[in-house]
């Protein structure tokens, strides 16, 4: 089997981090071309998908997206257990593990799709065709993240882990989707103190430099 990942993307880096908690080593490839903001062309043509993270495995079968491909690690290697431990974990876990991606992740990525030049006529990522940028939607996702910041800092409050009393996916997406939103200026505010300290203490983690 094989990862296609890129080194600088958020969405890579999931499962980078998954893989590194669990201590299990895949062989990955960086798909991304040195020195500029765009996939290698030989990798858009071998797969439709156009997106990274994409695990490959033996038989040929791909499984793009980085919750998908951390649910198919999970069931083959459930401990240490990052997707909850029973019923009630496991909602609460998927529940805030999409928050993250949808509120936070995605709104970064509208932010910073609309916002960079490099980026322009790919404001959607995987789209084939040219996908031109709408600046209002910079605006719009600089809004939605300042509310992603305000959901979880009242969330946090006493809480050592986004969902539960354990680390997983969850604490995952979202240092990936406050990482994103740092390298776009759109770092936690000051006021943010519940944010800070998770982020400090999920940072310090070795897996976080996967």
């Amino acid at each position: 089997m094989k990862l296609y990942s890129w080194e600088f993307a958020p969405n890579p880096r999931r499962v980078r981090i998954y893989l590194a908690e669990k201590g299990l080593t895949v062989p990955v490839e960086d798909v991304g071309v040195p020195g500029k903001p765009i996939l290698n062309p030989d990798f858009l043509k071998k797969f439709p998908h156009r997106r990274v993270p994409l695990l490959e495995l033996d038989d040929g079968t791909c499984i793009g997206e980085a919750m998908a491909i951390c649910r198919y690690f999970e069931a083959l290697h459930p401990e240490p257990p990052l997707l909850g431990r029973t019923p009630k974990e496991a909602a609460l876990v998927d529940m805030w593990e999409r928050l993250a991606e949808w509120e936070g992740m995605h709104a970064v990525s509208e932010y910073f799709r609309n916002a960079k030049r490099s980026f322009a006529g790919r404001a959607l990522a995987g789209a084939a065709a040219p996908i031109e940028q709408i600046p209002a939607l910079t605006e719009r996702g600089r809004h939605r993240v300042a509310s992603f910041y305000e959901k979880f800092e009242f969330h946090m409050k006493g809480r050592e882990f986004v969902a539960g009393d354990a680390f997983s996916v969850a604490d995952i997406t979202t240092l990936c989707a406050v990482d994103f939103a740092e390298t776009c200026g759109l770092g936690i505010p000051a006021g943010c103190t519940e944010m800070i300290r998770w982020h400090a203490a999920i940072s310090a983690r070795p897996s976080a430099g996967a």
